[in-house]
């Protein structure tokens, strides 16, 4: 079945023919439309790998493939895609799995009209928002974000992707400066490829070889011409990564590979030319590097055309739960595991975290977690293990120090204790559960120290 409207549809899944006819009837009596429904669960999966929708309404009770099973298939295979639950189950706990599944919303049968048409204008304005967010993103497909300054350096990225001037690309280690790379090459429309290079620790030969490449007879071992890798990234991009490590000759070639887009192989009198963009990236302070004569300044000044900052994830902790789900997702698929659900604490746990590793350590935390996990909740356990000490950045005091200033001299175990508890249920706003985790005891162990504390 192939839809022609513009429009994607709502489609309806229930085996039940005259609900069928119920739900539709409401539907287009609400200006929702247009409207597909079908009885069947594979059907309905055949059809949303061929076509777009806007919202699948789904009964759990399905004669076929059940609402349970489909469900977590239809949130992995279509995560943009609102599901909608109807059962006719009032069971609480299945409303919290299916929720946890991903279901953006759950009724219960016999089903209010202005409840379902309720839960239908919610869903639909979800799947706006989601489009809205996707088409800003297009670009950027392995960018999850929603961070404000984040979707302006993305607007950024495509605005200076069509200068012809190089890119300089600046953030700590795992802010994802590669993938901004990716997308700075995608929004320029060149053709070729991106070709990526680290030119860390690369001395001056070593540099030009790789990237230029060399004539046969050049040097002792150059038994063959070489092609350079400036050569596979004709019309499209060349990628230096660690920009901030390249050594003084090698800086003095790229400064003129950008200038005059020409660039001598070794072994050859002629210059060659190039039509490659040109992006490099560094996690190091190229102003710093310049002041420390490591750096060559007019270099600097043509690097710094474009630059884009990528912020580092404790300053966007609002991006948190949205790669968390998209990392479980990701590592689900990859192991051939079924996705598991997570409690709700370990998003506020990760929030409170300072990622000196940035979205790389997330991701290698998820995957590590999702490795070990054999059934029930992902373990905040394996999250917690993972975390590396704060550094300690900016204090100013001695550990020691910092103690008898807080408790205005050395406290009791029962005064520490105390403070731990209150500060674990200020960080947690209340939630006893949460604060629990936090302090490493049982939510039962917690109130009895609360009990004892209050008696």
């Amino acid at each position: 079945m192939k839809s022609n409207e513009a429009t994607p549809p709502v489609v309806v899944v229930d085996d039940d023919q005259e609900m069928l006819q119920i739900y539709r009837a409401l539907l287009q009596g609400h200006g929702v439309g247009p409207v597909l429904t079908f009885d069947d669960g594979e059907t309905l999966v055949l059809y949303l790998r061929r076509n777009e929708a806007a919202l699948v309404v789904l009964d759990l009770a399905l004669s076929t493939v059940t609402g349970r099973d489909l469900l977590p298939r239809l949130v992995e295979e279509f995560p943009h895609l609102p599901v909608l639950i109807i059962t006719g189950l009032a069971e609480v706990g299945q409303a919290v799995s299916c929720m946890r599944a991903g279901a953006c919303d759950y009724l219960l049968k016999p089903i209010d009209n202005a409840l379902f048409l309720a839960a239908i204008d919610r869903a639909l304005g979800l799947s706006e928002d989601e489009n809205r967010l996707r088409r800003r993103r297009m670009p950027f497909p392995d960018i999850v974000t929603e961070d404000p300054q984040m979707l302006r350096l993305m607007k950024r990225a495509q605005a200076v992707s069509h200068t012809g001037q190089p890119v300089l690309i600046t953030g700590e280690t795992g802010v994802g400066k590669e993938l901004f790379a990716e997308a700075v090459h995608r929004c320029s429309g060149k053709k070729g490829a991106m070709v990526t290079v680290n030119v860390a620790g690369l001395d001056d030969a070593v540099f030009s070889d790789t990237l230029f490449g060399h004539r046969k007879g050049a040097f002792t071992s150059a038994q063959e011409n070489r092609e350079g890798l400036i050569r596979k990234a004709a019309g499209g991009t060349l990628f230096l990564d660690e920009i901030g490590d390249l050594r003084e000759g090698a800086q003095v070639k790229l400064l003129r590979l950008i200038q005059e887009h020409e660039y001598l192989p070794l072994g050859c009198d002629v210059a060659a030319k190039t039509d490659a963009g040109i992006v490099v990236a560094t996690n190091r302070d190229l102003k710093q590097l310049l002041e420390q004569g490591k750096l060559r300044e007019d270099l600097y000044y043509r690097l710094s055309c474009h630059r884009l900052h990528i912020p580092p994830l404790r300053e966007r902790q609002g991006d948190i739960p949205l790669l968390l789900e998209h990392f479980v997702t990701l590592a689900s698929r990859q192991m051939g595991k079924k996705r598991p659900w997570y409690p709700s604490e370990l998003p506020r746990l990760l929030q409170r975290y300072h990622f000196p590793g940035n979205v790389r350590e997330l991701q290698a935390m998820v995957y590590d977690a999702v490795a070990l996990h054999e059934k029930g909740p992902l373990s905040l356990a394996a999250f917690r293990t993972n975390m590396s000490a704060p550094s300690g950045k900016g204090l100013t005091v001695e550990g020691h120090e910092i103690v008898t200033v807080i408790f205005n001299g050395f406290p009791s175990i029962k005064e520490a204790q105390s403070h731990l508890i209150s500060e674990a249920l200020r960080m947690s706003n209340g939630n006893q559960g949460e604060a629990a985790t936090l302090l490493g005891i049982s939510r039962q162990a917690l109130n009895n120290r609360l009990r004892r504390r209050s008696a």
